[in-house]
Formats: C-alpha cells, sequence, structure tokens
C-alpha cells in the first residue's frame, strides 16, 4: 500500500545548505566470515590488511576469474551491526541514534538526487531507533544477470584488485573488518557502519584503533585521466561516512591488468559545492522518512526510481526475520552466527 510519493527534485529545492556532518566518530569494530552462509561475528582486528605493493606493479586482476559467475549481488551484512548494538549498550548510551544503518543505504539517500538507477529500502522502528536496510532492487537483479562478459569482468576485477596489493598478518582469509561510526548531521543522529578492510603500512596495525590511517582501495578505466562522475560521487561518499581521507587507485587496461597506481584525495574527489548539496539532501532525506515511519514494529518499504527521480513509500503487512532478526526485535544477544 502506497502511503507517500515524493518527488526528489522538489524536496532538494528547500534544502538547507548550511547543515554541515559532524564525525563519523569511530565508536568500535567488528569482523565476520561467512559459513554456510552465517556471517560469523566477532570483535578483534585479525581481518585487517596492509598496503603492500608489488615492485614492479604489473597485476592481472582477472586472477580467480569465473565466467559462470555473475559478480556484482549485493549480500546484506546489517545483522552484524545488530549484534554489535546488543554487545555494547553501554557505549550505544553515550551515543544515542535515530537511525541504525550501513555506509551504502546512507549513501544512496546522500547522492539520491544524482542517482540514475532504481534501488529499494526497508525501514522499521524498533525501541525508537529507525533501522534501514539496504534491499536489491528488482531492476538491479535482473541488470547484474543479463551483464556482459566485459561488465562482469570489470565487476570482478574492483573486487579482486585490492586482495592483490594487499597483505595479512593472520590465517583469515575471506573474513571482512568493519568500522562503527556515530555521525551527526542536522537533528539527526546516525549510527552506522562501513568496510574499513585496509591500513597504509604494516605499522599501523600496532595503533589503536582511533589511531589507525585507513584508505580505500579503488579502479578506474586507464584511459580516463579522472574517476567518473558517478564513481567521484560514490567514492567521495563511503569515504567520508568512513573518515577515510584517501583512495589508492588502480588504473585497469581493457585486459584488466594494473601497471600504475595512484593515490587521491578524497576531498578533491568532489568540488565544495557539491559536497554540500549531498549533505543537504541527506539532512532533508533523513527528515522525510522520520515523518513517515513513526510506527514501532512496522515495516515501511521505499523504491526509488532514478528516472523519474520519484521516492515511493509503502506499508507493509508483515514483519520479516530475513531484515531484521527475531532476537534483536526481541533484545536477546543470539549465540554463534548471526
Amino acid at each position: 500500500m502506497i502511503i507517500n510519493e515524493l518527488d526528489v527534485h522538489q524536496l532538494c529545492r528547500t534544502r538547507d545548505n548550511n547543515v554541515s556532518l559532524e564525525g563519523p566518530k569511530r565508536l568500535g569494530y567488528l569482523s565476520s566470515s561467512d559459513s554456510e552462509n552465517n556471517s560469523a561475528f566477532s570483535q578483534d582486528k585479525l581481518a585487517l590488511r596492509y598496503l603492500d605493493f608489488p615492485d614492479p606493479v604489473n597485476i592481472d586482476c582477472l586472477q580467480g576469474y569465473d565466467p559462470n559467475v555473475k559478480y556484482g549481488h549485493f549480500i546484506s551484512k546489517d545483522t552484524l551491526l545488530l549484534r554489535w548494538i546488543l554487545e555494547n549498550e553501554e557505549t550505544m548510551q553515550k551515543f544515542p541514534s535515530d537511525f541504525i544503518g550501513n555506509n551504502g543505504v546512507i549513501k544512496d539517500l546522500m547522492t539520491i538526487k544524482d542517482y540514475v538507477y532504481d534501488w529499494s529500502l526497508s525501514a522499521i522502528k524498533i525501541r525508537g531507533k529507525i533501522i534501514l536496510n539496504r534491499v536489491e532492487s528488482t531492476e538491479k537483479k535482473t541488470r547484474i544477470d543479463k551483464q556482459s562478459e566485459s561488465v562482469n569482468k570489470s565487476t570482478y576485477a574492483a573486487f579482486n584488485f585490492p586482495n592483490l596489493i594487499t597483505k595479512s598478518k593472520s590465517e583469515q582469509e575471506g573474513t571482512l573488518f568493519y568500522g562503527v561510526f556515530h555521525s551527526k548531521i542536522g537533528s539527526h543522529r546516525i549510527l552506522h557502519t562501513g568496510k574499513l578492510h585496509y591500513v597504509e603500512s604494516a605499522q599501523e596495525l600496532d595503533k589503536p584503533f582511533d589511531e589507525m590511517k585507513f584508505v580505500s582501495i579503488r579502479k578506474m578505466h586507464v584511459l580516463g585521466n579522472c574517476p567518473s562522475s558517478i564513481q567521484a560521487n560514490n567514492w567521495w561518499s563511503l569515504a567520508t561516512l568512513s573518515g577515510i581521507d584517501t583512495i589508492v587507485c588502480a588504473k585497469c587496461a581493457r585486459d584488466f591488468t594494473v601497471a600504475k597506481i595512484e593515490k587521491l584525495r578524497v576531498d578533491d574527489l568532489i568540488d565544495k559545492h557539491k559536497q554540500m548539496i549531498f549533505v543537504a539532501s541527506l539532512d532533508s532525506i533523513l527528515d522525510h522518512l522520520k515523518s513517515i515511519v513513526t510506527e514501532e514494529n512496522q515495516y515501511y518499504d521505499f523504491h526509488f526510481n532514478g528516472k523519474e527521480k520519484k521516492f515511493i513509500g509503502c506499508l507493509k503487512m508483515d514483519l520479516e526475520d530475513n531484515l531484521i532478526p527475531s532476537w534483536y526485535i526481541d533484545g536477546q544477544i543470539p549465540n554463534g552466527s548471526c
């Protein structure tokens, strides 16, 4: 049942460009490894990897590529943050929040005015906090399943390249590391999580978490002198939400080999005016979500139409355990995997 339809262009015209983003403040971290489709949760730093460039740089990014697999499907890890919340009640009391979500969904809200593809999210208010969950849209699933071999290889190369220029001191292959952050924008307080897999050097691993220097690793086409507009928007948003100021960027050739790696300043990816627009847009969208998602324990679905720039809200009748697990609703820390 549709309960609201919002024109994004109209929303962004009424935004307050003076609003600022305070944060992100690092609150903690978590790691996970997949086992039989479950995510094993832990709060250690063994999954961290550090930069270790080959010399000379001559990297085949398609190592391990499987042409029978379609790469790019979204796998939600949102339950990991919910587990962290239950295990860190004291921290949660010190840093109250209105919204809970991962950096991917916050990025989508932040860049909504410039986004050209469809996407979906669900929202539910539990114990006064609105939890935002990314949902892979039917349009995106279809696009990935039908993507060309070249696009499939490009997606895999972007996923695989970071593993080829980093090392780990542990034997935990396939384990992912996330930071937990608290940010404030306007009147909204956000608890969010984002990937923090890579530190600048092996020496960073010996530092306290608050002092570690993290980097983001990306790739772009070798013929481009700079990232595309979409890349720049996404890279800036995700890095900013994670408190990262450096992008390690690969120049990828047509055959998906890399012979040049350079470092980019996150603050230089997009101009100051666009940064202000993105922050103001996020503030406006959060205002809108807060006005719609009012009932406790009630699911709301939101779908963004990238072509028409419409943000449509629907009311759902039933709770779904695969989005918000029952153990979180009950406030009980689960045993074992999430």
